[in-house]
């Protein structure tokens, strides 16, 4: 791990903090319910998947949940009720990278959409008073991009676009499928458990 140059990071359940049944409470509200699977990890319908890798515009995604309800809501409640799972970026965890930033190169790569996007980036801002975008070399999210995490193609991606070697580069994550995929491609990867990124110096000392 001495060799280690690069770390690229996941956004949500690692940098910044995530409340999904806050969302989930919110829609059911506005009537519109069964957006996810048994486990919880899944949405039950494509446009969800289809929105974070930029494949339709904001209108249609939010016609689209507008659509699995049975009664009227206005755009700007669905929007609110999708945005109510995102949370704030602690500043200990931007301390953190600010150190981090003096022996690595750091990378974004998160699976988002376009409102999450706009949400979070104007919320730091204001909070901290510059842009979240500068606390990394490169930032890539999937719907700009129009790949999504576990998709093996996004790691490729990544390191060709950023010319990074997968032994010289970490990836961290808080989902194991993300884990195993780039751990496919060669990339050192790290498990983030319950939020906890510092206890990736252990992992860079070995």
């Amino acid at each position: 791990m001495n060799k280690i140059k690069s770390i690229i990071f996941d956004l949500g359940g690692v940098i910044m903090n995530l409340d999904v049944p806050r969302t989930i409470n919110a829609f059911n509200t506005l009537g519109i319910q069964n957006i996810v699977n048994d486990t919880g990890h899944h949405y039950q319908h494509s446009f969800f998947y289809d929105f974070e890798i930029g494949q339709i515009s904001e209108n249609t995604f939010l016609q689209s949940l507008s659509n699995l309800s049975n009664q009227p809501n206005n755009f700007l409640e669905v929007e609110k009720a999708w945005n109510a799972m995102i949370l704030d970026i602690p500043k200990d965890k931007i301390d953190f990278l600010q150190t981090l930033k003096k022996d690595y190169n750091l990378f974004l790569l998160s699976n988002t959409n376009s409102i999450h996007q706009r949400k979070f980036l104007k919320e730091f801002e204001n909070n901290y008073g510059y842009s979240f975008k500068k606390l990394f070399k490169k930032s890539y999210y999937s719907h700009e991009i129009g790949i999504r995490k576990p998709d093996l193609e996004i790691f490729n991606f990544i390191l060709d676009n950023s010319n990074l070697k997968a032994e010289e580069t970490l990836f961290a994550d808080d989902a194991i499928s993300n884990i195993k995929s780039a751990q496919k491609i060669g990339l050192h990867t790290f498990h983030v458990e319950n939020y906890n990124i510092t206890s990736i110096l252990e992992k860079l000392k070995k």
